[in-house]
């Protein structure tokens, strides 16, 4: 019987193609599933994506938005500001008036003390006379 070592028993051979076969349907059944997670990552990336694209498109009106109001509150600050710069001239002409005249008030009392002064010395002085 040595040449029986040339054969292989047909249980023997189906055992050994089974495994083959179930080793290939394992391998195959990991790819299939790593393929599955992949799409799934795949489409869960492109979603995600779609949805950021849609914010960014409401984003950039929103900004655009904000943007052309930002323009009208530029103007409106400019008229503010001249406004502003106007109303200080003004005030700053009533407060130099206003100190005109109090040196003005100051060297009309002056004036009348000494205008008085100088009557009641004079009617003083004639008083003396009668």
């Amino acid at each position: 019987m040595p040449d029986e070592s040339k054969y292989v028993l047909r249980h023997e051979w189906i055992d050994r193609n089974g495994k083959i076969y179930s080793h290939i349907n394992d391998v195959d059944n990991k790819h299939v599933n790593l393929h599955n997670d992949l799409k799934l990552i795949v489409t869960t990336l492109i979603n995600s994506n779609e949805a950021n694209n849609k914010t960014s498109e409401k984003m950039s009106t929103s900004l655009e938005s904000i943007d052309g109001k930002m323009d009208n509150y530029n103007d409106r600050m400019k008229d503010v500001e001249y406004t502003v710069e106007t109303t200080v001239k003004r005030i700053d002409g009533i407060e130099q008036s206003v100190s005109e005249r109090k040196k003005g008030n100051t060297q009309i009392i002056v004036a009348v003390i000494t205008s008085l002064a100088t009557i009641l010395g004079g009617a003083t002085w004639l008083a003396q006379l009668f």
